[in-house]
């Protein structure tokens, strides 16, 4: 903690008092420095893909040393964890909306534009998914959990839709159910199982799947 010393005049007695202003100070430099770590992971990992950046090029990019970063982030996965949660925090101003009968397409169709534009941004990550979560196993949990806010933000989403007859009302919920995990699973994988197989005029986008895919249950 930040103290100073200071010495009373008549008792000569050592008194220990909080700066808080330092401490402050400190705080922020720390802060800083971790940002500015992850950062400069996020910018290696863009240009060169995330198995081919290590702490130490992290470090060196980031102006510090292979030490000082240990200490915010001890191993990569600490690096990759924090990815996933500014990852998944980009996602909840929409999956925690409130759906209406009124605002449901509009929804659909922004979490689509949304989850296309946030996997063109951190493409290195969904290239190498399945990968990047064999390799740090402790991502799984945090996975889980969001992929059910996210299945259950969809469904919600098709059966407003099959109700006020925009999305057709002969088929069955469970089968909107269905619906609902292909959807989930495409968000995740559709980079990681396309990309090697296809150069970049050929390959479609991950939006444009999920137009065809919904688009099949729509009226009209």
């Amino acid at each position: 903690m930040a103290f100073f010393l200071v010495y009373t005049i008549n008792r000569r007695k050592t008194v220990l008092i909080f700066n808080q202003q330092r401490k402050k100070n400190e705080v922020t430099f720390v802060t800083d420095t971790k940002t500015k770590i992850y950062l400069s992971a996020k910018e290696l990992f863009q240009e060169r893909g995330y198995s081919d950046v290590s702490l130490r090029d992290i470090a060196e990019h980031a102006g510090t040393t292979i030490g000082n970063l240990t200490y915010h982030f001890p191993k990569k996965e600490a690096i990759m964890l924090r990815l996933q949660e500014e990852l998944y925090s980009t996602f909840f101003h929409f999956v925690d909306a409130e759906i209406t009968d009124e605002n449901a397409l509009d929804l659909l169709k922004n979490s689509i534009h949304e989850i296309q534009e946030i996997r063109k941004t951190n493409m290195y990550y969904y290239k190498y998914i399945v990968n990047i979560h064999e390799e740090f196993p402790s991502m799984k949990e945090e996975l889980l959990k969001f992929r059910k806010r996210l299945t259950d933000f969809y469904l919600k989403i098709f059966l407003t839709l099959k109700k006020t007859g925009i999305m057709r009302d002969d088929i069955e919920d469970s089968e909107y159910e269905k619906l609902t995990v292909l959807v989930s699973h495409l968000t995740y994988s559709w980079y990681q199982m396309t990309s090697p197989y296809y150069d970049g005029a050929d390959e479609l986008e991950l939006s444009e799947g999920l137009r065809v895919l919904v688009g099949a249950y729509m009226i009209g």
